[in-house]
């Protein structure tokens, strides 16, 4: 993929005042439909490594999303295209295709998710060199020789016709079978370890798809079988194939997180989702990992977890060192039911924490809502958690004011118990300022705003109706406060994590289903308030206008966070 100066996804370079456009970096037409991420090798605040993009492909047969390595990084000089470029093939509505899960670690390796998501094909996770290269991951467990032949199934070093130097790629299979054992323990010991779950309670299995089966599963084995129930009842569900939705490097250690969700079946016959959140080192040996909810409680009761369960987002906090770091998790659940996901009040190893808004309230149950946690990078230890889920439209029960006066006398989330409304957050959109302040992009409907909001929703005493509305919203890091929440009238787009909040409003959010909102709300007048509008803009909408905002905060303000190179003067 070349440049070229035609319509097509784009890249503008601003200076740091984004009142002069510098340049304009435009891709072949029809090469992509859109740019959909940015991403570097270099830890935050540290000197600006290698540039990838990605973005999304709609080719008949290699559609999905492309991953490429930029030729230059704009510091040492302006690309002239791609170094090379990765094709991943993945259906529309998949999940690959709407997470676009990939990320970059610190030596420049792509770690991706390709195939599909809950369906009877394809799904894997694959990891390419900087040189854009396959690669081999010591101990994932599905590896392909070179020159071809029949995959080995276990770590590397056993490979019996050479050993890891015969190898050319690895992968994650997400999978269910008898004879590729993906993410479940090998032997009976690992399979019976009972483990701590990181909240007080306890889970069982080494690995996390072992809720799902009765027994152990040798990779490449005889008499292996995906029999069920497993120890809390849960059987897999009629699909093969798994859900991957985020990938997050640790740019300093390279360690891998990945976010996925499987189909089970509940014991009485009925479908759900079961997330996990898996920490490996960088040659893919296993961590630990998470279910975010608890499987047997700290007063020892075995549970299910009824409610569907995904992972939205994974960000690392890089505001403490590895050791001592978090790793930031956004989780969403459909219903509220038994054992949901970890309220922001009950933590083990933090019992005096409170979250935002501690736990689910009210009786509508049909209804996504989304959950954001701090795990420790180093054994998946929960610190703090909150809800993300916007009053419903209506309701009563709602609590006192809440005590922060920038809360601007909204009820507070922790008191009464109102009827709560779907509450998307982003998609893969997670943003971690240089203190650990956690930034998301949302979709609500009655969406709290805090008194220094550019925009504000009309609070439910003051009469009026709300509106479905995208907003963002800056947590403290301990997630127990908001600290800027504003509603932009039209999908709020990409944003870096710095305190001056440079965001873009755009048409393109997530999917195509927040593009259709987004012209429904156009069509009612629900825009975007403009001001202070340079001189390279536009006043007025016009088909598919984009915004692209500069929003400030004197209360956030930290230099720390992106630092403009002052030498070029860009942003």
């Amino acid at each position: 993929m070349d440049w070229a100066p035609v319509s097509s996804p784009f890249i503008l370079v601003f200076d740091s005042t984004l009142q002069i456009v510098l340049s304009v970096h435009a891709m072949t037409q029809g090469a992509a439909e859109d740019l959909r991420f940015i991403k570097l090798t270099n830890a935050p605040g540290t000197t600006t490594g290698d540039i990838y993009l990605s973005g999304t492909t709609e080719d008949a047969n290699t559609g999905g999303y492309f991953i490429g390595r930029l030729d230059n990084n704009f510091v040492n000089g302006d690309p002239s295209g791609f170094e090379w470029v990765i094709n991943v093939k993945c259906s529309t509505g998949e999940y690959p295709k709407i997470y676009q899960p990939w990320d970059v670690g610190g030596d420049g390796k792509v770690v991706y998710a390709y195939g599909d998501s809950h369906s009877y094909n394809w799904s894997a996770i694959y990891r390419n060199k900087a040189d854009g290269s396959e690669d081999v991951v010591p101990f994932w467990r599905i590896h392909w020789p070179i020159g071809g032949g029949p995959e080995h199934r276990g770590i590397a070093s056993t490979y019996p016709n050479g050993g890891i130097d015969s190898l050319a790629y690895s992968a994650i299979v997400l999978k269910r079978d008898a004879s590729r054992c993906e993410l479940r323990s090998p032997t009976q010991a690992e399979y019976d370890l009972w483990q701590p779950d990181g909240n007080g309670g306890t889970k069982k299995g080494t690995w996390p798809l072992d809720i799902l089966y009765d027994s152990p599963c040798l990779p490449g084995g005889t008499g292996n079988t995906t029999n069920g129930p497993g120890y809390t009842g849960y059987s897999g569900s009629a699909t093969f194939t798994h859900g991957p939705q985020s990938i997050c490097i640790d740019r300093r250690t390279n360690n891998m997180y990945i976010g996925f969700n499987t189909k089970s079946v509940l014991p009485g016959g009925l479908p759900d989702f079961e997330p996990a959140v898996m920490a490996m080192d960088a040659d893919g040996a296993l961590l630990w990992w998470s279910r975010l909810y608890h499987e047997v409680t700290p007063a020892g009761d075995t549970v299910n977890s009824s409610p569907d369960q995904y992972i939205d987002a994974l960000a690392i906090d890089y505001s403490q060192p590895p050791a001592t770091g978090q790793l930031v998790v956004n989780a969403r659940c459909h219903g509220h039911n038994t054992e949901n996901l970890w309220e922001g009040d009950v933590i083990d190893a933090n019992p005096g924490a409170s979250g935002f808004q501690n736990n689910f309230t009210g009786s509508s149950g049909n209804i996504h809502i989304s959950w954001l946690g701090k795990l420790k990078l180093a054994d998946g230890t929960l610190m703090h958690c909150t809800y993300a889920a916007e009053l419903g439209e209506g309701t009563g029960g709602l609590g006192a004011p809440h005590p922060d006066p920038n809360l601007d006398g909204w009820p507070n989330p922790n008191g009464g118990w109102p009827n709560v409304n779907t509450t998307y957050l982003g998609k893969n959109m997670l943003k971690v300022t240089a203190d650990g302040g956690v930034l998301v992009l949302g979709k609500g409907r009655r969406t709290i705003t805090t008194a220094n909001a550019y925009q504000k929703m009309v609070k439910p005493g003051n009469g009026g109706l709300s509106c479905w509305n995208d907003f963002v919203r800056v947590y403290t890091d301990d997630l127990q406060h908001a600290e800027v929440q504003l509603v932009a009238r039209g999908p709020v787009g990409h944003t870096d994590a710095n305190r001056r909040r440079q965001c873009a409003v755009e048409r393109r959010l997530q999917d195509r289903a927040w593009r259709y909102r987004g012209r429904e709300a156009q069509r009612h007048g629900q825009r975007t308030s403009l001001a202070n509008v340079p001189a390279w803009g536009n006043t007025n909408y016009n088909g598919e206008s984009a915004v692209l905002a500069y929003l400030q905060a004197t209360n956030l303000y930290d230099p720390n966070d992106s630092p403009v190179d002052f030498s070029t003067g860009r942003s």
